[in-house]
This record gives C-alpha cells, structure tokens and sequence, in this order.
C-alpha cells in the first residue's frame, strides 16, 4: 500500500449482530445484543471498492463479557437477582463471503458461531451457570454504492438490503434452578445463538476523503423483525415469552493513514448500539420481555493491509447507557434493568481472492 493510492482501511465493526453486514439480532435480553457486524471497510481508493470479479473472505471475531448491572442509567449490581450482578460470557465467530459483480455491486453470505456461558445467583441461593453453543442466524445481503465509484474515489453512500434466517437455536437445553431443585429448561436467552426469528436487513454507509491520509466514515444498519415474540419464556412457571425485537446499530467518525507505505491505519468514533420500544411491525410490545436500550461507545481501532490481506482491531469502550422500559415494564410487568458490558472488543482477518 502507497501513500499515492490514499488508503484509509477502516473497519466498521458492531455489534449486532444477527450477520456480517446488518445489525445485531436480539438474543441478548438484558445486555448488549449478542450478534454483530463483521467489518466494511471505508476509506480512500483501493479499500472502499471491491473490484469486479473479486472474492472476498473474511474471518470476524467478537468478545463480550457483562458483569454489571443496571436499572435505568445507573448501575446498581446489589439489585440484581441474589444480590449480585450476573456474568455474560459470549465468543462470536462470523465466517463471512462476498463477490462483487461489479464495482458497483455485491452479495454476501455470513454465518456466525457462538459460544456462551450465563452465571448467576439462582432461587436457591446458589451460584451455577449456564452454557450454549452453536451456529447462528445464516444472513444473506446484496450491497450497492449509489454513486459510480469509478468517478467518486474520495466519497460515497452504499445501501444494502437483505435476509436474516433463523438457522441459530434459540432453545439449547440446560437447567433453570428453582428453590426446590434444578429443572430442565432452555439456557437464558441471552446466550442462545438465535433468536427464532426472520428478519429484514438494512444498512446505510458512507465515507469522505478529507485528504490523501484523512477520512470520516458513517454506518448505519437497523433490523425489522416481523415476528411478534419467540416461544420461550424467562422461567418454568411464567407465561410471558421474550420478544424478537428489532436492533439497530449508528457509527461515526474519521480514519488517519498513520503508516501509509506500511498499510498501518487507526481511527476514532463514536458507536451505538440499541434496541427501540417500539418495534417497527409485528408488535407484542405490550406483552413480551423486551430489554430495551441503548449503549454509547467510544470506538477506537486500527487497520493493518498488506497485498491482499486486511487486519482490524477495535474496542469500544461505554461511556453511556440507558436501560429504557420496555411497553410491558412500562405497564408493570417486568423491572427495568440488564446487564451491561463496560467494553467490547473487535477482531477480523481478511483475504481478497
């Protein structure tokens, strides 16, 4: 990489997942969505465009771990249930595929695995954990920039538009414990790889090349889930079922060409991540356990390319959070707190072919 071709790799990373490309599924009810993006790079000619022809192959990786508890915007781990904040534990590995057609346009297919482990203090007083693992919700997306690249190098806005399948379980068996005894029962939905739900993907994103090494870039991505509620309720003796919420994921901010002729680039954002009251169809708002909120990180990362090859490093750190009350909670069903994590951290490997 050349300071002439004005590389400015960024990579936008989320989250939420549920795909490579769209925004987290919902699985996580009572902290962060569990699901993410893998990364789209933005940035000057040569990153921003996938030539004609071209496969791309990345491998994306997600870190995830909550051990703080919220009611509202202030934390409050003594108010958890037993007294003590619960511990998520999530790894997710996204396998994603893309071929462009043309410069101009390309599909994608991304499939995630997931590993989880949920802890906490249970109605008999005692600690135990839960597990579950698995491959996710199989996404497919088509990808298009508005403007024609071959005359736009320093600046564009790309739309997608896709499919998220639910192919992830989203009622791997492990025990609930109860006061008088473990009983068998589906692992917290926070860490089930799906969410038992389709749903539709869309995204927006774009960048500007300020100069040869400077660049801003934007994401935005919002998945509509039709699907009303899953069939699984929070415990053995309830008949509220969690929701299948929309999600939706915003990032911002402005990448450096730090290392031009090395291909060593850094960035620096602002990142949110949330899921609204409301969803957009497919209603059951006023019924369901829905964790709804929205969580503000500082996003800082890093680009490494080198021929062929792409490396990204990010790790977004909270700053805010609001633990919002969903219909239901708003009606008296449910408390307004989850669990949060205090930072993320993002990594992805990818080949040009």
């Amino acid at each position: 990489m050349t300071r002439s071709r004005g590389v400015l790799a960024y990579a936008v990373l989320a989250g939420v997942a549920a795909s490579a490309a769209v925004p987290t599924a919902a699985g996580a009810q009572g902290c962060e969505p569990i699901r993410f993006t893998t990364p789209v790079s933005l940035g000057g000619e040569g990153e921003a465009y996938q030539p004609a022809g071209q496969w791309r192959v990345t491998l994306a990786y997600r870190k995830l771990l909550s051990n703080q508890w919220f009611i509202g915007t202030e934390r409050a781990d003594d108010l958890a249930p037993g007294g003590v904040a619960p511990r998520f534990s999530i790894h997710t590995v996204i396998a994603d595929v893309s071929y462009s057609f043309n410069d101009r346009f390309r599909a994608r297919v991304s499939v995630p695995y997931s590993t989880g482990s949920f802890e906490r203090k249970w109605p008999d007083s005692l600690f135990h954990e839960q597990t579950a693992s698995g491959i996710g919700d199989v996404t497919v997306l088509g990808e298009a920039w508005i403007l024609e690249p071959l005359t736009h190098r320093r600046g564009n806005i790309g739309v997608g538009l896709g499919i998220k399948a639910p192919t992830g379980s989203h009622t791997r068996p492990s025990q609930f414990y109860t006061t008088s005894g473990p009983v068998d029962f589906p692992a917290d939905q926070t860490i089930q790889p799906g969410d038992g739900g389709w749903a539709i993907l869309a995204q927006l994103q774009g960048f500007r090349q300020l100069s040869s090494r400077t660049a801003l870039y934007g994401f935005g991505s919002y998945m509509i889930s039709p699907k009303a509620q899953s069939d699984v309720s929070n415990s053995p003796t309830s008949t509220q079922l969690w929701s299948v919420p929309d999600v939706y994921s915003l990032r911002a901010g402005a990448a450096f060409d730090l290392l031009p002729d090395q291909g060593l680039s850094v960035s620096l954002g602002a990142r949110v991540d949330g899921i609204p009251v409301r969803d957009l169809i497919g209603g059951g708002d006023e019924e369901t356990i829905k964790r709804s909120s929205y969580i503000i990180f500082v996003d800082p990362g890093l680009a490494f390319t080198q021929g062929k090859n792409s490396f990204t490093l990010s790790v977004p750190y909270r700053v805010k959070l609001k633990r919002t009350a969903s219909l239901a909670e708003q009606a008296g069903l449910g408390p307004t707190a989850g669990g949060f994590a205090q930072y993320l951290v993002f990594a992805s490997y990818s080949r040009r072919f």
